[in-house]
């Protein structure tokens, strides 16, 4: 994570477009979490940065969002509905707790069958139809699906920096990642501790 709001949500460190969805929240664990999507616009940038919906999926979401301010509101509940939900969920993985998925089948009644795919510039994309502000959730959902349902379940870690609480599949050989990044939270983690033993 950064200190810096609008690099923090252009940094996917969670490996999956769940986990990344689930780190939109920068400092997340500290007393003064900083929210990185707080309104449909932002969200739906943030989905096009990750490659979630398609640039012309989400332009046209967004002039949907204009004209639709209530359901806009509503949807971005659902938003951090859905994240808070997940973060839960990444936490009993982590912890190797059962995850209730009752809610996330709820969710997932909703949904339509998945769509096919389409090219993108940097690779591919569900073909949505941005019909519903909706939309965006589906790829979230169907990643934390994928992650449930794979051995990704089992390597789910939280950086351990103070204060950042992002969530990341651990794809290290014998599982020791600690930060969200070692460019980022380790270096910040390195240069506390290395300050601290100097004060000693």
């Amino acid at each position: 994570m950064s200190r810096d709001p609008h690099k923090a949500g252009s940094q996917f460190f969670g490996g999956r477009v769940c986990f990344d969805f689930a780190n939109t929240v920068d400092w997340r664990t500290s007393d003064a979490p900083q929210e990185l999507i707080p309104d449909y616009s932002s969200f739906v940038a943030w989905c096009v940065r990750r490659g979630v919906i398609s640039s012309p999926v989400g332009a046209r979401l967004a002039a949907s969002s204009a004209r639709q301010t209530d359901p806009a509101r509503q949807t971005m509940q659902k938003v951090r509905d859905l994240r808070s939900e997940i973060w839960q969920a990444a936490e009993h993985l982590r912890n190797g707790r059962r995850v209730r998925v009752e809610s996330f089948n709820t969710w997932l009644s909703a949904l339509p069958p998945q769509p096919g795919l389409i090219r993108r510039e940097a690779g591919y994309a569900f073909d949505l139809p941005a019909a519903t502000l909706e939309e965006p959730l589906w790829p979230i959902l169907w990643s934390l699906t994928a992650v449930l349902t794979s051995d990704d379940a089992v390597r789910v870690g939280c950086c351990q920096a103070g204060g950042c609480g992002w969530f990341f599949v651990d794809e290290s050989p014998n599982r020791t990642r600690r930060w969200c990044s070692s460019e980022v939270c380790g270096n910040r983690e390195r240069a506390r501790r290395a300050y601290a033993k100097r004060r000693l």
